[in-house]
C-alpha cells in the first residue's frame, strides 16, 4: 500500500511538473512575440526575453536552447493554433461555399487576436533562419491543401464548377495572405472575410459586362453564319 501510494505521488508531481513547465514555456512564447513583434530578429537577444519574462538567462535557455529556436517556436505555436481551427471546421458536413467562408473568418479573426504573430509574419524574417525553407514550406503546403480540399468538395457537390483546384487554392492562399498583410481597415474579421469571399465567389466581372460580352459573341456567331449562306 505504501508503495502504491509512494508510485502515486511521483506520478503526480511528474504531472505537476510538466504542467509547470508547460505553462512557463506558453509564457515565454508570448513575451518573446511581442519582443519580435517590436523589433527585427537580429535586435531581440536572449538576455532581453530573460529579463521580461523574470528568469535568469541560464534558466531561458533550458526551455529554448537557442534564440533560433524560440523564434521558430512562436510562428510553429501560432500556425498550429489556426491550423488545427480550419482543420475542425473543414471536418463539418457545411456546404463547401459555407466552408471556405467561415474559414476566411477564422483566419481573419485569428490573427487579429494575435497581432504580435501577424506582424513577425508580415516582417518575413524567416529568411534569416537556417530551417526557413522546411519550416514554411510545411505550413504553406499545409494551408493550401486545406483549402484544395475544401474546392474539390465544392466540385464534386456541384456548387463550384470544374476548376483547377490547386491553382485556385493558390490563388486563395496569395489574396488572403495579402489581405492580412497589406489591407488597411476599420472592418472587422467577419466583414473582410465576406468581401474576400465574395471576390473568390462572384469575381472581378460585372454581370451587365458579362451579357453584354456574350450578347456580342452571339452577334459575331450570327453574323457568320449568314454570310456562309450567301
Amino acid at each position: 500500500m505504501a508503495k502504491a501510494k509512494e508510485a502515486i505521488s511521483k506520478k503526480l508531481l511528474g504531472v505537476g511538473y510538466r504542467t509547470k513547465r508547460a505553462t512557463r514555456s506558453r509564457e515565454i512564447i508570448r513575451i518573446a512575440a511581442q519582443l519580435f513583434s517590436e523589433k527585427s530578429y537580429h535586435d531581440v537577444t536572449m538576455d532581453e526575453v530573460a529579463s521580461k519574462v523574470g528568469v535568469a538567462k541560464g534558466t531561458l535557455y533550458l526551455y529554448f536552447d537557442s534564440k533560433e529556436r524560440l523564434y521558430l517556436e512562436i510562428l510553429e505555436h501560432g500556425f498550429e493554433a489556426i491550423e488545427s481551427l480550419i482543420e475542425r471546421e473543414i471536418e463539418k458536413s457545411d456546404p463547401a461555399p459555407e466552408k471556405l467562408k467561415k474559414v476566411l473568418k477564422l483566419i481573419f479573426k485569428f490573427y487579429r487576436q494575435n497581432l504580435d504573430v501577424l506582424r513577425i509574419l508580415s516582417r518575413d524574417e524567416t529568411h534569416l533562419i537556417r530551417e526557413h525553407y522546411e519550416f514554411t514550406e510545411h505550413w504553406r503546403d499545409r494551408r493550401i491543401k486545406l483549402y484544395e480540399k475544401i474546392l474539390e468538395k465544392g466540385v464534386r457537390e456541384g456548387s463550384f464548377r470544374q476548376i483547377n483546384t490547386k491553382l485556385t487554392a493558390l490563388i486563395i492562399f496569395g489574396l488572403v495572405r495579402s489581405v492580412m498583410f497589406f489591407y488597411e481597415t476599420d472592418k472587422s474579421a467577419e466583414e473582410t472575410a465576406e468581401e474576400v469571399f465574395s471576390v473568390v465567389d462572384k469575381g472581378i466581372l460585372a454581370i451587365p459586362h458579362m451579357d453584354f460580352m456574350y450578347s456580342k459573341e452571339i452577334t459575331k456567331r450570327s453574323e457568320i453564319q449568314q454570310k456562309s449562306r450567301e
